[in-house]
């Protein structure tokens, strides 16, 4: 499996149904303090959507489409690290009942999700910098 492929399933629609779902369901049941099914939603509904994006469907098609254009050239591991983190502070917000941090959270994932706009690469450009080339140009 190459790393294109990787990222490229995180933008099919089977995969972002899966995340967005899982979020859903298991910030209620965080809410309600039922943290093993959360948690195992949170963890696992990801988990069966990717490996079922990966092994059964076409991620290569994605590459020409906006979205997949987008994570190729812009969600180093940096972003997804962030956006992790965002999900986190979302399902302790779920757990402490709190929809501030749970809003917290959501902004996390949106920073992490626009790594083309604040990015080195993003940066670059609005100095008129020449761009390093990203680590994905450089492994090829």
């Amino acid at each position: 499996m190459d790393r294109d492929a990787v990222l490229l399933h995180q933008v099919h629609p089977l995969k972002l149904s899966a995340d967005i779902s899982a979020s859903l369901i298991s910030n209620a049941l965080l809410w309600r303090h039922r943290l093993g099914a959360g948690l195992a939603v949170r963890l696992l509904v990801p988990m069966a959507g990717s490996g079922a994006v990966l092994t059964m469907c076409d991620v290569e098609s994605l590459r020409e489409t906006e979205a997949g254009r987008y994570v190729l050239e812009h969600m180093p591991s940096e972003a997804m690290a962030v956006r992790l983190a965002g999900d986190a502070v979302m399902a302790l917000g779920a757990w402490r009942r709190s929809p501030d941090m749970m809003i917290a959270g959501l902004l996390i994932v949106a920073v992490g999700w626009s790594h083309g706009a604040w990015g080195s690469e993003a940066q670059a450009q609005r100095r008129g910098l020449v761009e390093e080339p990203s680590i994905w140009e450089r492994v090829e």
